[in-house]
């Protein structure tokens, strides 16, 4: 069956649309236009428990009439029970499990009336994963008329892009939603991480390792990559990576290599570790890192929340304050003359917090802290 322009057009849209949400009311109002319809929508089911609709745009209803409806009006609509319960369904319209006459007299017909014209669907649905469902809802009115087989026909021409489009979507939306909680995690890494293109440029570099460089004491960052302040530890770098990008060549990731980096300051140099990383990435990938380097600063004094120590052990605020203390480095006395407490008021705390942590000795209790809480 030959496509005409319209279609063109709304196929085009309905991709673009697909790999980014803020195109979906355009590519909607050409899916309507090419189909005869008055008002459209673009929705994610989640039928994996009562059915719900967490995505949903739309074009030509009343915005009250659609909050109504997400609202709770959805769990009456039978298209939406319809949709739920026959997700391998691939075009859908209503004439298929409900007639004109138990419209007239139907819950959610009778308050759809109420708000809007439109009487009529056709549905194009995909199911990327169990439970979840996503697609296009056309809507015509009762003057306009219902959707005839020849609609039904040349919908399908429509839907088979529809379709495509977001299978593709659902794919880069969750390779996004992997490297955005991957960053995350990396960002809440205490230790500096710093990705290396096989270039040795520097494609990615975590908060902690972009506070490191910005504290200008021996570490700095520039499109020539990472830069350290003493030559010596300048060429020994150099020359781990280049030994890391030999490694990876050769697919080989079981050594990495250490060094420390003087600064400029009278601090302890910092550890320095450098590895190689997989060279098996998608063809379509555009980061490719090749080698890591974790950056530690052994002066910097970890730090826990308050908040964690009290749900995690049960402590009082008072605790969570000396503990968090002790984690940062501080003797007993130290930490309470910081926290303006008496040494025995701090002994006697110390007491409490070793009973609810099940510890005994200050190293002891430091270790847990930091080996489970620690940012």
């Amino acid at each position: 069956m030959r496509i005409d322009e319209q279609a063109l057009d709304a196929i085009e849209a309905v991709y673009e649309a697909a790999l980014d949400d803020t195109l979906w009311q355009g590519a909607l109002q050409k899916l309507a236009d090419a189909t005869g319809s008055q008002a459209a929508s673009f929705w994610l089911l989640d039928a994996s428990g009562p059915p719900r609709l967490p995505t949903f745009s739309f074009i030509n209803f009343d915005p009250q009439l659609i909050q109504e409806y997400l609202d709770g009006m959805a769990e009456h609509d039978p298209t939406v029970q319809y949709l739920a319960s026959h997700p391998g369904h691939s075009i859908v319209h209503d004439g298929m499990f409900i007639t004109e006459r138990e419209k007239d007299h139907h819950i959610y017909y009778d308050w759809h009336h109420r708000f809007s014209e439109t009487r009529f669907r056709l549905i194009s649905q995909m199911s990327p994963a169990p439970g979840i469902q996503a697609g296009v809802a056309l809507h015509r009115t009762r003057n306009k008329g219902r959707f005839e087989p020849d609609d039904v026909e040349r919908f399908a021409i429509l839907h088979r892009h529809i379709e495509r489009a977001l299978a593709l979507g659902f794919r880069f939306g969750s390779i996004g939603s992997m490297q955005q909680c991957s960053t995350e995690l990396l960002d809440r890494n205490p230790a500096g991480i710093l990705l290396l293109d096989a270039s040795q440029r520097v494609v990615y570099a975590n908060q902690a390792a972009e506070r490191l460089c910005g504290q200008g004491d021996g570490l700095s960052l520039s499109s020539a990559g990472l830069s350290l302040a003493h030559r010596q530890d300048q060429d020994r770098l150099r020359d781990l990576i280049t030994q890391a990008l030999a490694m990876r060549a050769g697919d080989s990731l079981r050594d990495d290599g250490v060094m420390q980096a003087g600064r400029l300051s009278d601090k302890r140099p910092y550890l320095l570790l450098v590895a190689p990383m997989s060279n098996r990435y998608p063809t379509l990938s555009t980061l490719r890192p090749a080698v890591s380097i974790h950056v530690t600063d052994p002066d910097a004094r970890p730090r826990v929340s308050r908040q964690r120590l009290r749900r995690a052990f049960g402590l009082t605020d008072a605790e969570a304050q000396l503990a968090a203390a002790l984690v940062a480095g501080d003797d007993l006395q130290s930490a309470a003359k910081r926290l303006g407490i008496q040494y025995a008021t701090a002994r006697t705390r110390l007491a409490e917090i070793f009973f609810k942590t099940n510890t005994h000795r200050q190293s002891e209790l430091i270790h847990l802290i930091s080996a489970s809480l620690t940012t």
